[in-house]
């Protein structure tokens, strides 16, 4: 195929970095853009992304995009605990024949969840198109990062992949609005509204490194707590009082139903600034396997050093996923991973289908 046709759903900070990466790219181009604030609207992708004018004025009208000829949308609407609307929005971008990369976070996995994926799978049937999921965490160092790692080892007990983020250089709404800076402790718990965004995406992860491995789960357990921020402190102009929810530390662990499998361990730590007291975070992912060999990987993208990159650190994963997501069988694509360990050969494989229209990427 030629040049890819590429819509941009979202022009904030990483859908901002996804418009210069496409920009920059000699073999896509950038059609469209979908904002939500009344200010965008008419504005170019280019300035909005603080680039050149690139002739497309962004808009706020989601039908303008869905009767636009395109062959993939690079969908990156904010996150948000109800997923409703945008999800109303991705099915009907795979109804009308385009196909779509999310990387809200928010669809590493969703084939977990039975009637929620049969409405994805049913509008990529209608549409003949290819829905799948990237970013970085979630979409890559758990998902195809660390299954690859594996592939040194005679013998894997336990993976654990950690993010460890020093959050305040964040815009004001993941600060506030994602992260849930600045809220009162109590309301920041497992069950609660933000544990309950952050389980629907991280137990899917879990679920996605089990397929991978072909690990049979019987369950995945969340545990969540919350450290206080230890002084006032403040992100993007906004902030965060002394005694509010200053850090958050999240732990999914996949239980195996065989208990000779491997367990799986997600873990995140999220803090507002570097010195908060028992809270050790710097801007790094790791990957720690404990096995034969045990072997650690860590990747720091050296934001400290260079912040002008960070967006394109967390969304640039999905770039390279797009000849391989257009030339797809229509469903839901997953990673193809070069030989992972496994227990039994005899397993599900990596690149095995889920459903009744799953293919998977190379």
């Amino acid at each position: 195929m030629g040049v890819y046709r590429v819509i941009q759903w979202g022009a904030g900070v990483n859908g901002s970095a996804l418009i210069r990466a496409a920009a920059r790219h000699p073999d896509l181009e950038l059609v469209g853009c979908r904002v939500w604030s009344a200010a965008k609207a008419g504005v170019d992708a280019g300035t909005l992304a603080g680039i050149d004018e690139l002739g497309v004025p962004a808009t706020t009208n989601p039908q303008e995009l869905y009767d636009l000829d395109a062959d993939v949308v690079l969908f990156l609407p904010a996150v948000r605990p109800d997923l409703s609307e945008t999800d109303a929005e991705l099915l009907a971008l795979l109804a009308s024949g385009k196909n779509v990369i999310s990387v809200t976070g928010a669809h590493s996995m969703p084939t977990i969840y039975g009637d929620y994926y049969a409405a994805f799978d049913a509008a990529c049937v209608r549409g003949g198109t290819t829905f799948t999921a990237a970013g970085i965490n979630p979409g890559f160092i758990a998902e195809r990062l660390a299954p690859t790692v594996t592939g040194m080892c005679a013998d894997v007990t336990r993976v654990v992949v950690s993010e460890s983020w020093d959050c305040s250089h964040s815009s004001a709404d993941t600060a506030f609005e994602v992260n849930g800076f600045g809220r009162p402790l109590d309301e920041w718990q497992a069950s609660g509204t933000f544990g309950q965004m952050f389980n629907r995406m991280f137990s899917q992860v879990i679920h996605n490194m089990a397929h991978s491995f072909g690990v049979e789960l019987e369950r995945v357990d969340l545990a969540a707590s919350v450290t206080p921020a230890h002084r006032d402190m403040t992100i993007a102009g906004r902030t965060i009082p002394a005694g509010s929810v200053g850090a958050t530390h999240l732990v999914w662990t996949g239980v195996p139903s065989d208990p000779d499998q491997i367990e799986l361990v997600k873990e995140t730590t999220w803090a507002a600034a570097a010195d908060i007291p028992g809270v050790p975070v710097g801007r790094v992912w790791t990957v720690r396997v404990e096995g034969k060999p045990n072997l650690t990987v860590t990747v720091d993208p050296g934001l400290v050093e260079d912040p002008q990159f960070r967006p394109e650190a967390l969304v640039g994963a999905a770039i390279p996923l797009i000849p391989a997501v257009v030339a797809a069988d229509p469903g839901f694509l997953l990673p193809e991973i070069q030989a992972p360990f496994r227990r039994r050969f005899d397993q599900v494989s990596a690149s095995a289908a889920i459903g009744s229209s799953t293919a998977s990427a190379t």
